[in-house]
């Protein structure tokens, strides 16, 4: 489980919460339905995930899914998680602990509003020196 930032102090309802987050994420039912996720999304889209941030590789092995949400930690629904690498992942959660003003947006469009940056900056980086 991840330290709170330096200076702030968890309260017990946010220990609880991460706690329960802990244990769901090491559960053997987390991995099923991770491969859950990846088989509906390939049935879907009939090919491999792809990082949602970079459009790079992703996989069961060397990929994150990230949770939009909370609210049905356990239950969660398909579009409750979104396939990223593990540095995207980990640039988004930078971004999205950067600030409270993130927080406020809540979870779920936080998210989508910073993989949507983080795709446009993986674009414009493609663009560079090629002439565009």
């Amino acid at each position: 489980m991840r330290d709170p930032r330096p200076g702030l102090a968890w309260s017990n309802r946010r220990l609880r919460r991460r706690a329960a987050y802990a244990s769901w994420m090491a559960s053997g039912e987390w991995l099923s339905r991770r491969q859950a996720w990846r088989d509906a999304w390939v049935a879907a889209h009939r090919a491999e995930p792809r990082c949602a941030a970079c459009g790079g590789p992703w996989s069961l092995s060397h990929g994150d899914l990230h949770h939009r949400n909370y609210d049905r930690l356990g239950a969660e629904r398909d579009c409750d998680l979104i396939p990223l690498d593990r540095a995207c992942h980990d640039r988004l959660h930078a971004i999205l602990e950067s600030t409270p003003a993130w927080r406020r947006l809540g979870r779920e469009h936080a998210t989508d509003v910073i993989v949507a940056r983080l795709r446009r900056d993986a674009t414009s980086r493609e663009g560079v020196g090629d002439g565009r």
